[in-house]
């Protein structure tokens, strides 16, 4: 019998999107529980360390820790590099992603306006462009159509789940990659991708 998945997590994209977009470039089934309120506050108690998102495997093993749940299912669904070498090199670019995640979020909750003014700028004169140019680097290398291997990876959706939160802000829009060609040609590519497409045509929407 196949495993049984479900996906636990807020209705909003936050850390929860990645793993529900590894499903999805799978095609595989799971089920997308988005919590609030007291079923929340119900569910938190059941968790290994009061948080979310949480992959529930089969009914009874949960797993939590984005980076560890979607390690998981890149390895069950084959989504992970051809080798060891491979593997590490999706492992970067997720800790990257991961990094830039967190700077996202730094800015995000900053209540001094000041501050947060100058973090936003910094993620657009500095963040944004080494992040983006590293992209450029790494498609380039590997021939453009993915950033690992010979197929797309863990990897590729999560610098797809980073560039899709930030073509959907309006602050920004699809002119934040207007100087990287090689990223924006990624990005139309993945998203195109029968399976993603599928998914993201019935996600429910949300700018966070």
């Amino acid at each position: 019998m196949p495993a049984k998945f479900k996906i636990s997590y807020f209705d909003i994209k936050g850390r929860g999107e990645l793993p529900r977009l590894v499903f999805a470039l799978a095609g595989k089934e799971f089920e997308d529980e988005r919590l609030s309120g007291d079923k929340w506050t119900a569910f938190k108690l059941k968790t290994p360390y009061g948080q979310m998102p949480i992959l529930t495997v089969d009914d009874n093993t949960m797993i939590n820790q984005t980076g560890a749940i979607i390690r998981h299912l890149a390895r069950e669904f084959g989504l992970y590099g051809s080798n060891n070498m491979e593997n590490t090199k999706c492992d970067i670019i997720i800790e990257t992603v991961f990094d830039l995640f967190s700077a996202v979020i730094k800015q995000y909750l900053e209540k001094d306006e000041a501050k947060k003014e100058e973090l936003g700028k910094k993620f657009s004169t500095d963040v944004l462009p080494q992040f983006f140019t590293y992209l450029c680097k790494l498609l380039k290398e590997n021939g453009g159509k993915c950033l690992v291997g010979s197929k797309l990876t863990v990897a590729d959706m999560a610098a797809f789940d980073m560039i899709d939160r930030l073509t959907s802000n309006p602050k920004m829009g699809e002119g934040v990659y207007k100087d990287f060609a090689e990223v924006k040609k990624f990005y139309e590519s993945v998203k195109t991708n029968a399976n993603v497409q599928k998914y993201l045509e019935r996600r429910p929407a949300s700018d966070l």
